[in-house]
Parts: C-alpha cells; structure tokens; sequence
C-alpha cells in the first residue's frame, strides 16, 4: 500500500525546502548548497547531484521567454543597446537566482523518486 494522499510525497517535501524522504530534515545548507545528509533520517542527499542542469533548463527556458520580450520591446521603444543589455540580463539573471532553488530542489526529488544509481 503506497503512501496515503494527505501524506506530502517527495517532489511537494522537496519544494517545501525539506528532505524528499522523510520531510523533516533541511535540504539546502545555504541559498543553493545542498545538505550533504538528513539531520532527521540519515539520508545520503549528497548522492543526488544536480550539478548543472537546473540552471541549464532555467536558461533555456528564460532566454525563450525573454529574448521575444526583448524583440517588442525594441519594436515599440527602440531604446540604445546598452539599455537592452542592462535590462534584460537583469532580468535574466533575477529571474534565474529566484526560480534556481526550486528547479534544484526538483531536480533532487526526481532522482530521490526513481532512485538513480550514483555515478
């Protein structure tokens, strides 16, 4: 029997900022450092590597969005350059520091769920 529906499973622990196997434990050590184990169950979180895929992903998907953005932008306004290059890589590299957190923290829980062999 799996686990009952008001029990949260890994991936909502993993966003609560929590260890995807027991939900108690802390999963970031500092603002994007991983924890190497659970203080609360023990487990060896240091296994799941994210490495560099969360940002990866969160650059694409960012510069999908933003580089239309930027295309209107400049349709509408034409403002000089170095307008376009301080606005939209700060809006890129905001948007990228807030949402990197939460896409490592997928990341984690993901590989905590289907369990995948260390490399």
């Amino acid at each position: 029997m799996g686990p009952s529906r008001s029990e949260p499973g890994p991936l909502r622990r993993a966003l609560n900022n929590t260890c995807p196997g027991c939900g108690q434990g802390k999963l970031f050590r500092d603002r994007i450092a991983l924890v190497p184990e659970c203080e609360h169950c023990g487990l060896d979180i240091g296994r799941y590597n994210a490495g560099d895929g969360p940002a990866t992903l969160l650059i694409f998907v960012y510069g999908a969005l933003i580089v239309p953005m930027a295309f209107v932008f400049e349709s509408f306004l034409s403002p000089p350059l170095w307008v376009h290059a301080v606005l939209w890589g700060l809006v890129m590299l905001g948007a990228t520091l807030l949402s990197l957190r939460p896409a490592k923290a997928v990341m984690v829980a993901l590989q905590y769920r289907f369990q995948t062999p260390e490399i």
